[in-house]
C-alpha cells in the first residue's frame, strides 16, 4: 500500500509539474515573449527527446523517420515541447495500438505525421482542438488541461512551422506538422539536441 501511495504521489506531482509548465508556456505565448533561440537541430533527435521525456510504456510509439532528413533552424527546446504535447495528447486517445510517427522531407518542409487509432475528432472540432482550454467531447480523460495543442501550435508557428489535424470519427486522428527546411546547410555537422530547462 505504501508503494502504491508513493507511486500515486509521484504521478500527481508529475501531472502538476506539467500543468504549471503548460500555464507558463501559454502565458509566454500570449504575452509574445516566447522568442525562439534559433539553432541548427535534428527533427529526429528532438522527437526522440520528446518521447523519452514522456516516459510512457515501451511500444507506445512506432517511429518511421527517414534517415536523410535535413537539419532545420529552430528553437530545439520549443519544438520538443510542441512535439511532446502532441504525442501526449495522442496517447490519451490511442487505444491499444501504437501511435505511428512518420517523418519525411517534402518540398521545403520536414513533415511529421503523428497518427493514432482512437475514436477520432468530429469535423467541427478539428480546428477548435487548438484553442486554449478546449476539451474534446470524446475525451474520458480528466487529467488534461486543454492547453497542450494550443501550446504546440504556438511554439510551431513561432518557429515558422504549422500544424493541422485530420480525422474521421471512429478511424483515428493524425496531426500533421510542417517545419521549414532552410535554404542553406549548416557549417558544422554536429547539431544540438533539445535540452529541458
Amino acid at each position: 500500500e505504501r508503494d502504491e501511495l508513493v507511486a500515486d504521489i509521484g504521478g500527481e506531482a508529475q501531472r502538476l509539474a506539467r500543468l504549471v509548465d503548460n500555464l507558463l508556456d501559454m502565458s509566454r505565448l500570449e504575452g509574445r515573449t516566447a522568442e525562439p533561440r534559433v539553432e541548427w537541430c535534428s527533427v529526429e533527435e528532438v522527437i526522440q527527446v520528446a518521447i523519452d521525456e514522456l516516459a510512457l510504456a515501451p511500444g507506445t510509439f512506432a517511429l518511421a523517420i527517414d534517415a536523410d532528413l535535413p537539419l532545420i533552424r529552430a528553437d530545439a527546446a520549443q519544438l520538443e515541447r510542441a512535439f511532446a504535447n502532441v504525442l501526449e495528447n495522442s496517447s490519451r486517445f490511442a487505444g491499444p495500438e501504437p501511435i505511428t510517427v512518420r517523418g519525411r522531407a517534402a518540398g521545403k518542409f520536414v513533415v511529421l505525421r503523428i497518427s493514432d487509432h482512437g475514436p477520432g475528432i468530429p469535423q467541427e472540432e478539428l480546428e477548435r482542438v487548438f484553442e486554449p482550454f478546449h476539451r474534446s467531447r470524446e475525451s474520458s480523460d480528466s487529467t488534461g488541461s486543454g492547453l497542450g495543442l494550443a501550446i504546440a501550435r504556438g511554439f510551431l508557428e513561432a518557429n515558422g512551422g504549422r500544424i493541422r489535424a485530420e480525422s474521421l470519427p471512429g478511424q483515428g486522428t493524425s496531426f500533421v506538422i510542417q517545419v521549414p527546411i532552410p535554404a542553406s546547410e549548416p557549417a558544422s555537422a554536429t547539431p544540438p539536441v533539445a535540452e529541458r530547462g
